[in-house]
């Protein structure tokens, strides 16, 4: 399904109110910030691919901040990744900043404050990911908060180019294939992100490896509904106190991880199509009854299982 909206046609004091509220409702809520040219213009087409959203965006130079009044707003805290096609902008955040050139991508995470701003009149196009499908594939991706891409790495030049076909598509494919592209379309994404960044999502040497073989076991294992730290610690022939610590180091528990990549693979078979009914996501899982699962599914990501399904 496609939503475009565009501020053409309106009168010109009518024309930036409109444009942050389709913005805020559709993709992202934001807040125009300083001034802005009273004759504002501003095009946006959004596609639904599965679970994400590819947006082609064409609009005046403007900056948006989003703070805690629009993250509260909505109750969505998505990445965004962010290919810009125009000339230069600047991302801020905690204090700090960087800028991107035409061609570079920025990748962020929507549930801490930033300023993104567009001097020049510019052209982007922007997917907006779930946060269990990136943090499925970068574990500490939500440590990063902002990411800035080299448009001449060749990694990046190649998600550049699968962003921009796509999103110049006239005609989506169904669907089924729209979802079938999903992962995909993630994975070429987050191997430009590894190619640039790949030492810092890497587990360093001694704690961090161990904690890491740790992790890939119990990936495989998340349909074991009777996993405990005293069993994971056993199979690992460690300590459940020095199980503990190494999952303490990255501010969680084992049984809190579990529970997470469990909520976050559910989330991505169903969102993938991979399976077709909530029980069945429920058992594959390693939840023991589905009303379970559809409670802790509903608290994790602020909607029902079901709401996947229906895509």
């Amino acid at each position: 399904m496609s939503i475009v909206f565009q501020t053409r046609d309106l009168a010109t004091a009518e024309r930036l109110d409109y444009w942050q509220a389709m913005v805020s409702r559709h993709h992202v809520a934001v807040s125009p910030e300083g001034a802005v040219a009273p004759d504002f213009e501003g095009r946006m087409k959004i596609d639904d691919w599965g679970g994400l959203q590819l947006s082609d965006t064409a609009f005046s130079p403007v900056a948006y901040r989003r703070g805690p009044r629009e993250m509260k707003s909505c109750g969505r805290d998505d990445f965004l990744c962010v290919l810009n096609l125009g000339e230069g902008g600047v991302f801020e955040h905690n204090g700090g900043s960087f800028g991107f050139a035409a061609g570079d991508m920025v990748v962020y995470d929507t549930g801490q404050p930033y300023a993104i701003r567009f001097p020049r009149r510019s052209h982007t196009v922007s997917l907006r990911i779930p946060r269990p499908q990136v943090i499925a594939r970068l574990p500490r991706a939500d440590r990063q908060f902002a990411l800035h891409l080299d448009g001449r790495r060749p990694l990046a030049q190649l998600a550049a180019s699968l962003l921009k076909s796509a999103s110049s598509l006239e005609t989506l494919p169904d669907p089924q294939r729209c979802r079938e592209a999903e992962a995909p379309i993630l994975d070429v994404l987050c191997l430009a992100v590894k190619d640039v960044f790949g030492e810092d999502m890497r587990a360093s040497p001694g704690q961090e490896q161990l904690l890491g073989r740790i992790k890939r076991r119990l990936k495989g294992q998340l349909e074991d509904c009777s996993l405990s730290v005293e069993s994971i610690a056993r199979a690992e022939g460690i300590s459940p106190r020095t199980l503990n610590r190494l999952f303490a180091a990255e501010g969680t528990t084992a049984m809190r991880w579990v529970w997470q990549q469990r909520l976050a693979a559910a989330y991505r078979a169903m969102s993938e199509g991979s399976v077709r009914q909530v029980t069945e996501a429920a058992f594959m899982f390693g939840f023991k009854d589905s009303s379970h699962f559809t409670r802790a599914f509903k608290k994790e990501y602020g909607i029902p299982p079901s709401r996947l399904l229906l895509r």
